[in-house]
């Protein structure tokens, strides 16, 4: 994990939060905003028939991603949504839309880097919006510790009652010869049927991390699914037999995000294997690999985010939000299933953020990366400046680095009921700030 008033929303977290993301691909979580991760799988070493992630009975239908939110609906929360936080009160005097910033934002395309200076970004209030939890939303099954295996083994695996789900792999390749991180699906008591509603396989592995991230976004963002796998009770299969030939040389990313329906109990094992191996027939002889510190990996309730302005955006100001940032946007919780630890998801990787806001005036938006280099995707509705719904952050550059400059989210005209659809990219440091600041 920042043309009215320029609204501007802020993100953090790994794949990484904080100025000092370092080398990690994911980058790493600013410790003074988010919260550490639970569990350190260390007892795990044993454990055998995918990572000791119980047979016995599911973990329960993604429905219940609400339980973990605030209780019950709050003011700025639509129905069906539940409330997560509530922002801060946003006091502060009113800070104008500089004549650089309009200059830059009407010149600016979609997905454009262009310069804004970020003393403005600093003095302007936040947005006072609230961020709530749809019902509805997938849970999140996240794979990414240990992050650079070198053996074989179960890297996560839980078992999931019927119900949406979203999963996420992040591996990187540790060792020498060439590795695979598929996904292994085994039903349970009955034939189960696994849909894969949206698919965002990055392509052929590469130390480009952030430049993956991307792909995999776009690739999710545009996707119509795949047909339905049926898996008989009892047995085990690929969930999709293109991430089993993505085969990653030394220190290359494999990444890809699915969103997937299941009608039974199935296990879902994320496994790291040799090229050359069968996974689905060697998955229940691996044992869990012990997770690594600074990255995650567990089951996450509520992984769709809807970020609820308070009021229209109107001309007296520029306005400021962050995602995936404390005290809006806290990180997920959830359970590593293979211990029973509990975890916390930092930077919200794998969240669906919806920005949901009035404009009084004529706005334009745009992104700041805060922590480091921040790559990221964002569905946008039609406005002054385009049409163009699907946009790469930035589009003609692999990431946008911290600094005196942003990138083009899209401008719109008065009275627009505005919603942006939002993503971090894997490998980007967070946060990062997205500024809404009216313009003529």
């Amino acid at each position: 994990m920042r043309p009215g008033p320029l609204l501007v929303l802020a993100s953090l977290g790994p794949l990484g939060c904080g100025a000092g993301a370092g080398s990690s691909p994911q980058g790493a979580p600013d410790a003074s905003t988010l919260d550490s991760p639970g569990g350190d799988g260390a007892a795990a070493d044993a454990a055998s028939d995918e990572g000791a992630a119980s047979d016995s009975g599911p973990r329960g239908d993604a429905g219940d991603a609400a339980d973990a939110a605030d209780d019950g609906p709050a003011p700025g929360c639509p129905a069906g949504t539940t409330r997560v936080q509530t922002g801060p009160s946003c006091t502060g005097g009113a800070v104008t839309t500089p004549p650089s910033w309009s200059a830059a934002l009407q010149a600016g395309a979609r997905g454009d880097v262009i310069s804004l200076d970020t003393a403005t970004l600093d003095a302007a209030p936040c947005l006072a919006a609230s961020a709530c939890q749809p019902a509805a939303a997938p849970a999140l099954l996240f794979s990414d510790s240990p992050e650079a295996p070198s053996a074989d083994g179960v890297l996560y695996a839980d078992t999931v009652g019927p119900g949406a789900y979203r999963l996420y792999v992040y591996q990187v390749n540790g060792g020498a010869s060439l590795r695979k991180f598929p996904v292994v699906i085994l039903a349970q008591g009955a034939d189960a049927h696994v849909t894969v509603t949206r698919r965002g396989l990055a392509g052929a592995p590469s130390t480009d991390y952030v430049g993956l991230g991307k792909a995999a976004l776009l690739g999710w963002l545009g996707s119509t699914g795949l047909p339905a796998l049926t898996v008989p009770a009892k047995t085990r299969a690929l969930l999709d037999p293109a991430l089993d030939a993505l085969h990653a040389g030394s220190q290359q990313l494999v990444h890809a995000i699915y969103d997937v329906s299941v009608d039974a109990a199935v296990k879902i094992s994320f496994v790291s294997v040799g090229a050359g191996e069968d996974a689905a027939a060697l998955t229940a002889s691996l044992s869990l690999l012990p997770k690594d510190p600074g990255h995650d990996r567990g089951t996450f309730p509520g992984a769709e985010r809807w970020i609820v302005a308070a009021r229209p955006l109107d001309a007296a100001s520029v306005r400021a939000v962050r995602l995936g940032a404390l005290p809006l946007d806290p990180p997920l919780a959830g359970v590593d299933a293979t211990t029973g630890m509990t975890a916390s998801l930092g930077g919200n990787y794998g969240v669906l953020y919806r920005v949901k806001v009035q404009l009084a005036t004529p706005t334009g938006l745009a992104l700041f990366a805060r922590g480091g280099d921040w790559g990221g995707a964002a569905v946008v509705p039609p406005g002054v400046d385009g049409t163009t719904p699907t946009v790469a952050l930035p589009a003609a550059s692999t990431a946008l680095p911290a600094g005196p400059q942003a990138v083009v989210v899209g401008r719109f005209a008065a009275s627009t009921s505005l919603e942006v659809q939002l993503l971090s990219a894997a490998g980007s440091s967070l946060p990062v700030d997205l500024a809404a600041a009216p313009v003529p």
